[in-house]
Parts: C-alpha cells; sequence; structure tokens
C-alpha cells in the first residue's frame, strides 16, 4: 500500500471512530501497514478532526524509529509489536468503546459468549493492566493475543485493541465486540435481577443498593454552567438563560459563589459544567466516592472524585487534585481550562459512573491503584491536555 493510501485511510478510520461512539473525547489511536517494514499511525496530542495527511507519522516496525516533529501515538510500540507478530494484519484501532470498557472495569478474566459470532468468535480475551504508552502495557497486549485465537482483545481497566486484514473487517470487529458486550450486560442483569426489561433507572438502583443513601432531597441548581470572562464570570441555565456577573452579591444563587471561588483558587480553569444524568445523581445520592476504574477518566480526575457537600470551601479544596467533583444530591462539577476540555471531563465521568453500575454486575470492581492515577493525572496536566490536545 503507498504511504498516502494509508495515510488516508488513517484520517478516515479517526473520523469514524470518533463520529460513531468507538471513543470518548479523542481518546484512542489508529494505525495501517504500509508494507513489511512501515505502518502510519495517528499523532499524540491531536484531535482527529484536526488532522490532515502530514500529521499522520509513519513508523518503522521493527525499532519504533519515525522521522519529523510530529510524535506518533504514545502506543506505537503496541501496534508496532502487533504488525510484526502478525503478517496478515494491516490495519489496527485501538478504542475506548463504552460497553467493553465496562467490561474492562470487572473481575472477570475472559469473556465467553454464549453464541459464536462471525468476527469475534465465542470468547475474549482480557490483557493485565498497564500504565497507558509502557512497554508493559505492550507486552501484555502481545501475550493475550499469542495466547488466543481472536482478533479483538480487552484491556484492563482501559479500552480495547481490534486488529483485521483491513479497514472494513477492523470496524466490523469493533462493532461486533460492542454489541457482544452490551448484550453480555443486559443479560447479566436480566439474570441477577430477574427483570426482563433494561430500564437504566433499575439497573443502577440494583447495582447500587448496597451504598450509603443520603436521604436529603435533591439539590436545585439554577446556573449550570459557568464561563471565567474578563470581569467575572458569564453563566448560564436551561431555564435561566446568560447572566454576566462582575462579582457576588448577597441573594444570587449559591452556585454562583461556588463558581467565583472556584476560579478565584484555580486560576487555570476556565469553564465548569454541571452533569446531573440519572447515573450520576444515582451516585451522588447514595453518596459514592467515585475512584478510577478506567484510565482516561483517572488521568482527569487523580484518584477519583471526591463526595463532597454542597458548599464553597469542599468544593474547592476537592478540584486541587481532580477536573471534576461529586457534590451530594447535586451532581458533578466538570471543570476544564477550556470548554472542550471541560466537555471531555464531562464524558470521562459518565463513562466511568457506567463502568462502575455495569461492572458491578460481575462481582469485585477492580479500581487503579492510586499511585498510578497520580502518574496519569500529572502527565494528562503537564503534557496531554494543554490546548485541548487530548488524544493518546
Amino acid at each position: 500500500m503507498s504511504i498516502d493510501m494509508a495515510k488516508e485511510l488513517v484520517l478516515k478510520a479517526g473520523m469514524k471512530i470518533m463520529e460513531s461512539g468507538l471513543i470518548a473525547g479523542t481518546w484512542g489511536n489508529v494505525s495501517c501497514r504500509i508494507d513489511d517494514k512501515y505502518f502510519a499511525v495517528t499523532p499524540s496530542g491531536r484531535n482527529y478532526d484536526t488532522l490532515t495527511p502530514d500529521d499522520i507519522v509513519v513508523v518503522n516496525i521493527s525499532n519504533g524509529s519515525y522521522s519529523g516533529n510530529i510524535k506518533p501515538s504514545s502506543e506505537k510500540s503496541v501496534h508496532a509489536g502487533i504488525y510484526e507478530l502478525f503478517p496478515d494484519v494491516n490495519f489496527i484501532i485501538h478504542t475506548h468503546q463504552e460497553y467493553a470498557s465496562i467490561l474492562s472495569a470487572s473481575s472477570i478474566e475472559k469473556i465467553r459468549l454464549e453464541k459464536n459470532y462471525p468476527y469475534i468468535g465465542s470468547e475474549i480475551p482480557f490483557a493485565d493492566y498497564a500504565l497507558p504508552g509502557t512497554d508493559a502495557l505492550k507486552n501484555n497486549v502481545l501475550k493475550a493475543l499469542r495466547e488466543s485465537n481472536t482478533k479483538a482483545i480487552i484491556l484492563k481497566n482501559h479500552g480495547v485493541i481490534c486488529l483485521g486484514t483491513d479497514y472494513e473487517e477492523t470496524f466490523s470487529i469493533a462493532f461486533e465486540l460492542e454489541k457482544a458486550c452490551k448484550d453480555l450486560i443486559i443479560n447479566r442483569y436480566s439474570k441477577l435481577s430477574g427483570k426482563k426489561i433494561f430500564d437504566i433507572e433499575e439497573i443502577i438502583n440494583f447495582s447500587i443498593n448496597n451504598a450509603n443513601e443520603d436521604t436529603a432531597s435533591k439539590i436545585e441548581i439554577t446556573y449550570t454552567n459557568c464561563t471565567r470572562a474578563e470581569n467575572g464570570i458569564l453563566a448560564y441555565g436551561n431555564n435561566a438563560g446568560f447572566k454576566s456577573i462582575e462579582t457576588f452579591e448577597p441573594g444570587m444563587p449559591d452556585e454562583i459563589k461556588i463558581y467565583y471561588g472556584i476560579f478565584k483558587k484555580h486560576n487555570d480553569l476556565k469553564n465548569i459544567q454541571l452533569v446531573n444524568t440519572p447515573i450520576i445523581e444515582a451516585l451522588c445520592h447514595h453518596d459514592t466516592e467515585l475512584k478510577p476504574l478506567l484510565d482516561d477518566f483517572a488521568q482527569i480526575a487523580g484518584t477519583g472524585a471526591k463526595i463532597v457537600p454542597f458548599n464553597e470551601d469542599s468544593i474547592v479544596d476537592a478540584l486541587s487534585e481532580s477536573l471534576v467533583v461529586l457534590v451530594k444530591n447535586v451532581g458533578a462539577l466538570c471543570c476544564g481550562r477550556n470548554e472542550s476540555e471541560a466537555n471531555i471531563v464531562a464524558i470521562l465521568t459518565q463513562k466511568n459512573c457506567k463502568a462502575y453500575v455495569g461492572a458491578s454486575l460481575f462481582g469485585e470492581l477492580n479500581f487503579i491503584s492510586p499511585t498510578e492515577c497520580r502518574k496519569m493525572y500529572y502527565n494528562y496536566i503537564n503534557n496531554y491536555s494543554k490546548l485541548n490536545k487530548v488524544n493518546k
């Protein structure tokens, strides 16, 4: 395959995984074999919708070397190892797709499916967890692939690797895997609960019914979003419209005081979003601290999103080592150094909540160690998140 054609396929695949929901934000990476010596791969720290062919990096399979100033994906060694090990593989996508990621946070070691799927068969192996971008992760992936006869594996607490003979087959594998994982979760819930209908409210209550429930009523918030302005803040909500506020004054909603406090203490933050979807509200109502089950969440939350009362000091302090905090009977305050980053924080928080609920159906939850969470958060804050460059 020509270099130009490989780069075009990588660009096309990058847009497809983003538009189809196989990734959260822009985490993930794509590569295409050029020949037996080289492959083309997405760059590190770049949004897919901004890429051009010149941004796609050509990497040497045998030693991982590349030319130019653009760094390839931090997982380039995983791609190189697969191409070297499997000569018939010509396309690889690494996704963080939702249902497979939920299962990656569970305590199960291998998925055995009730039926044989055309592309993925009847078993899906897991690769042991290791920090992103490390040789340990590459070795774990290659070990899982050597020991199985599959073209899809789930990476513990991380995501999915799908490999195929071409672009079309690889995406067919990814979509089929996601359907199989969703079916498995639904069937597990039905078996445990005796319910035949998959209802998000019921599965939330079923999964976390042993958590400490806070009996206080829900706190209603008028202004659910806030942006730092040149003079003060710009606050807005679904039913409140926009409001430019230069100084906090008595009588204003409590959340305005909290937003001011956040911006005063954390000079780098520019945007705040309150997210109170049913699954997030449930965890806040049950007084459940959200520890990282998925490493993309660890990168924006550190050791976790603390659960705190609705007051300025508690919320401001909780954001010292995290971009998100859970507020009792309110929701998740998701923060960013721009609006795009705050959006991604919201997406990843919701996803980790789903992992908490869904993975709990399969037994003990498999949390990431605090030490590794701190490393990922530090790396994200100081490297990958600058100017909203958030794909790995």
